[in-house]
């Protein structure tokens, strides 16, 4: 009971500090928070269904993910410092202990997701709280920042047939107690079982890659509840790793009973079992290598803008469109069908207050859903600004019209940032044709004239690059800083400048940053070269 006492006390505090736009956090925020609906990103696709395995008989990617994520953080050293979630596992696969398809099929799943602003290790950490809600466990706090490790790590993962001993000096050593090992198995045991395809020898069926037999770990193997300990400690358990005929080989025996059952008798409480897993399975996913620092919990963000563009129009005048994304969950008190929205934006010299005015969203009815029951509606907007007042900033205004209340979200007191001394050209940049294995890459960018950029690397394009490895399925991303040059003419206010690169066929869609340095630089960041017109 203290457990689940302190756990509902740490989750009470999963309110991280004010979120400012825009953050680092933004793309991995949308992973988690945008799972259906408007501009989803579906990350819960992969486990629809708690039993869901992508039509693969024998297969189920919510069972396979947390495994991935426990071979991945199981060879951490505390004291070292090393290892831990870092998805070093995806160059571990040639050994014994990794034996399987679950760790292919896992970044297989997650590879769409991967990129400069969501690391592998970060999308295995959320991909065991997406699984354990998909199955009916309750919320786990989500930490971002993981770092990728670009080699593997030491071996030492413990197999069926580890002695006892061992198994626990590999926990000791990864910072975790006795009846933190208990639980950790039992909990990741709630789902899933033993392949034939993997262990012949404790499923008692012959290997055949075309016919995978799997002997589950309980008879609820697609919910995750307690019923793993419940069948263990009333003897009905038909768990290959207790019951099988090789002892040598009856891993979860010898672990759950490593206390005398003390911990698996307070897991037998449905409730104490979830705030257990809860608890370890956070702490499986925040073991990281002690040079990276996570972030506060990502929480689902309140009030969110998404731009969609500001840049400079033929007939001169500058177009500024995007969304606004609000929590519409029951806790906020927000009724979508009485809500209206406008904004309100200042001129490049911050004076004024010009409105927008915004219109609710219609594609998908304007809504989206996250985990833990979130909810979000959508705002449009699109509008002309003169080139001669420009824009520096803006406000959201949401109304109640039912009772004429407005609240002003200010982004922390400074405003939402949006500065026209630097304008991409969606437009009029492209991808081109592959030669030679390459993809030509050309954007154009317009600089305000009275920011010229004061060195020919004042203005550059940080294109990623995706470079594929022998023996490894998670891609290495390269930043190349690349200068713009000047195109010799003027639009306007703005002075014309284009950047040419190039990247891999195999990796065409990737992203790019523009940045103009400066003692006051702009940035117009994680733009996506999929989202590029062929060049004609």
């Amino acid at each position: 009971m203290k457990q689940s006492i302190l756990f509902t006390l740490a989750l009470a505090s999963i309110a991280a500090a004010e979120y400012v736009w825009p953050s680092q956090y933004d793309e991995i925020e949308d992973h988690l928070s945008l799972q259906s609906g408007y501009l989803r990103r579906g990350f819960i696709d992969g486990v629809i269904t708690c039993g869901f395995g992508t039509s693969v008989p024998g297969r189920q990617n919510s069972a396979e993910w947390i495994r991935a994520a426990f071979h991945d953080m199981a060879t951490h050293d505390a004291a070292a410092g090393t290892g831990g979630l870092d998805a070093s596992i995806f160059f571990e696969l040639d050994r014994p202990e990794n034996i399987g398809g679950a760790f292919n099929n896992t970044f297989g799943f997650f590879s769409s997701f991967h990129s400069i602003r969501a690391s592998a290790s970060d999308l295995l950490a959320m991909s065991v709280l997406v699984a354990s809600f998909s199955c009916g466990g309750i919320q786990i706090p989500f930490r971002a920042g993981r770092i990728d490790a670009q080699e593997a790590g030491p071996a030492g993962v413990p197999e069926p047939q580890t002695d006892l001993n061992t198994t626990q000096e590999a926990f000791t050593r990864a910072g975790f107690s006795q009846g933190d090992m208990i639980a950790m198995v039992a909990c990741g045991h709630t789902l899933g079982g033993v392949h034939s395809t993997d262990f012949p020898e404790i499923v008692g069926v012959e290997a055949d890659p075309n016919n995978d037999t799997v002997a589950h770990f309980d008879t609820e193997f697609a919910n995750f509840d307690n019923v793993v300990v419940t069948e263990y400690l009333d003897g009905t358990t038909k768990n290959p790793l207790i019951v099988g005929t090789n002892d040598t080989l009856n891993s979860d025996k010898r672990i759950f009973a490593a206390d005398g059952n003390k911990t698996m008798q307070a897991m037998a409480d449905p409730a104490a079992f979830q705030a257990t897993c809860a608890d370890i399975f956070t702490r499986m996913i925040d073991t990281v290598p002690a040079n990276v620092k996570l972030s506060d919990p990502i929480v689902a963000t309140d009030i969110k803008p998404y731009i969609s563009g500001l840049f400079l129009k033929d007939d001169g005048n500058l177009s500024f469109g995007g969304r606004i994304r609000i929590r519409t969950t029951a806790v906020t008190g927000r009724d979508p069908n009485d809500l209206s929205v406008q904004l309100t934006f200042a001129d490049r010299n911050a004076n004024g207050s010009a409105v927008i005015t915004t219109r609710k969203a219609t594609f998908q009815g304007g809504s989206a859903s996250g985990l833990w029951r979130e909810s979000f509606s959508w705002w449009e907007f699109d509008t002309t600004i003169s080139p001669d007042t420009g824009i520096s900033k803006f406000y959201i205004h949401v109304t109640k019209p039912s009772t004429n209340e407005t609240i002003t979200y200010d982004n922390g007191g400074n405003g939402y940032p949006m500065s026209d001394v630097l304008l991409y050209q969606q437009s009029q940049s492209c991808i081109g044709n592959v030669a030679d294995g390459k993809l030509p890459v050309t954007v154009k960018a317009l600089v305000r004239k009275d920011r010229t950029p004061a060195t020919a690397d004042g203005l550059t394009m940080d294109l990623v690059h995706e470079v594929r490895r022998q023996g490894g399925i998670v891609p290495r991303l390269d930043v190349e800083k690349i200068n713009f040059q000047a195109a010799g003419e003027d639009q306007g206010q703005w002075s014309v400048y284009t950047a040419n690169g190039s990247v891999d066929a195999d990796g065409w869609n990737t992203s790019f940053d523009i940045k103009l340095g400066g003692d006051n630089p702009a940035e117009v960041e994680f733009q996506k070269t999929g989202a590029l017109s062929s060049c004609s």
